[in-house]
């Protein structure tokens, strides 16, 4: 089964190969403003690249982009994982997205620092920057590519929450230009089927550019669902009209640790 393990085993991989060289499958960094990198197989310096930028769950941290990277595209995409704003635990072993203005701009700060960062160490195509996330993080990535619609092109939101209040429409006339994918696991325990429909109405009178995937599934985090994610990637990359599917989620999960 190409299920990830339950335990703490990816993290430890991740620890493992920061310090290896730049020809690994992933990679973490330490900066000021933790990231982690995450390198395609037989990663070319002479080719741009897609860039994704990964916004972690609450309770989880940068790390958990070589969890789910590996799922999406071993070949597609450099990638970066950012994490959260806030410590959760004393002990700083887990992160959220803190929703208020402030932690709204300290993300916006983190992301785009992670960004540049990538773009200053390895080859990535400056008009084909993606963020995306589940979950907290799936609404932080949707906020804050509304708030900056000329520095990414798209954004990913896996069982997140459509953003509210703190100015995310400002900029709403680039953001209608600005693709956007929600996709929602409708069996899960979190599907809010009146929040959706608030949300659907918000958009379709803002008159954003989004695609809604529901996953007749009990979570977002499925195989299935990623490499869905990747087609809708790639469909924005290859300049191939997006189309319109309802996802059925019948392989593995990915399972990822609270830490």
């Amino acid at each position: 089964m190409n299920r990830l393990p339950i335990s703490d085993s990816w993290t430890h991989q991740t620890r493992q190969i920061s310090s290896q060289s730049n020809d690994s499958i992933g990679e973490a960094a330490a900066s000021a403003a933790p990231h982690a990198f995450f390198l395609p197989v037989r990663y070319e310096p002479n080719y741009d690249y897609p860039l994704v930028v990964w916004l972690h769950h609450d309770g989880s941290d940068e790390r958990q982009v070589s969890a789910v990277m590996p799922h999406l595209s071993t070949q597609n995409y450099v990638a970066v994982g950012v994490r959260g704003t806030r410590a959760v635990d004393a002990a700083g072993r887990g992160f959220d997205w803190h929703e208020s203005a402030r932690g709204g701009g300290r993300a916006e700060e983190a992301v785009l620092e992670a960004v540049e960062a990538a773009q200053q160490r390895y080859a990535i195509h400056a008009q084909r920057v993606f963020v995306a996330g589940y979950r907290s993080g799936g609404t932080m990535a949707q906020r804050i590519a509304l708030r900056h619609p000329d520095r990414f092109a798209g954004a990913i939101s896996l069982g997140g929450a459509f953003p509210r209040g703190a100015r995310s429409l400002a900029k709403l006339h680039a953001a209608r230009g600005l693709p956007l994918l929600t996709g929602m696991a409708m069996e899960g325990s979190r599907f809010d089927l009146e929040r959706m429909r608030e949300d659907l109405r918000l958009i379709s009178a803002a008159k954003l550019s989004l695609e809604v995937q529901q996953y007749t599934c009990e979570d977002e985090m499925m195989v299935e669902v990623l490499r869905r994610v990747d087609r809708w990637i790639m469909d924005i990359v290859t300049g191939r009209v997006l189309g319109k599917y309802l996802p059925v989620c019948e392989t593995d999960p990915v399972e990822f640790s609270a830490n």
